[in-house]
């Protein structure tokens, strides 16, 4: 039996109800929270219920159905609780595998996954606690035991969380460091850095022959245009001249 099948017929077992009251007590109770039980899928669950002889319904004056648990439903709900709470099981299994296969790893992927795992327990305590703060007044004594129960799990896994990473860094063996080869970049690929007289990178360069240096735009000569020849005088007036 699915978390959501188990909800409902649970909700029914306290009263027959219709389709908005189911969805109203789920978000009042914050159920969805803790199962996969959404506002569409909610009506596919309660059909298939119906199908299976475990919920019943009456279609009121006004079209709409009202649900109730049948004995045969009683009588499923009743067993499957009694073997929740009967049977021990494991927390999370998925992190005991990850704990079995912890040597497919490096250790400083170990170490980051793991006080992950420390930060994501933190905040799930610290948010679970706001929550139930919150809604405790109005929470039946069984919810708010569920949420007791889920708080001291995550705290004693924190508490064996924060024993572990110790003990398993002291055991682990030390990584080696890598080896770095220099690399030695094309010339055309080679950054040119800034002349920067302080500068460690800076490497002389061979000096400039005078003659191939660049003149500086201030010691350029300017280029002027050239003179125009004086007039030549007539043959008149260089006689007038001699005596």
């Amino acid at each position: 039996m699915t978390d959501a099948e188990l909800t409902l017929l649970s909700l029914l077992h306290e009263k027959p109800c219709y389709d908005h009251e189911l969805n109203r007590i789920i978000e009042q109770r914050g159920i969805r929270r803790w199962t996969a039980i959404g506002t569409s899928s909610m009506y596919y669950v309660l059909d298939k219920l119906e199908s299976q002889g475990l919920v019943s319904h009456q279609t009121d004056a006004n079209g709409r159905r009202l649900f109730s648990i049948s004995p045969a439903g009683q009588g499923v709900l009743q067993t499957a609780i009694a073997d929740l709470l009967s049977t021990a099981r494991a927390y999370d299994k998925g992190f005991e595998q990850g704990l079995a296969n912890l040597s497919a790893l490096k250790k400083h992927q170990i170490l980051t996954a793991l006080l992950g795992r420390q930060q994501d327990l933190t905040l799930k305590i610290m948010h679970l606690r706001e929550t139930y703060a919150r809604e405790k007044p109005t929470l039946p004594f069984a919810l708010a035991a569920m949420y007791e129960h889920r708080l001291h799990m995550l705290e004693a896994e924190l508490a064996w969380l924060r024993d572990f990473i110790p003990a398993w860094e002291a055991q682990a063996p030390d990584e080696p460091e890598p080896l770095v080869e220099p690399y030695i970049a094309p010339r055309d690929r080679q950054v040119i850095l800034p002349q920067d007289p302080d500068s460690i990178h800076k490497v002389p360069t061979q000096r400039i022959p005078p003659e191939r240096m660049p003149t500086p735009p201030a010691l350029r000569t300017e280029i002027m245009p050239a003179p125009t020849k004086p007039a030549e005088s007539d043959d008149s007036s260089e006689d007038a001249d001699q005596p």
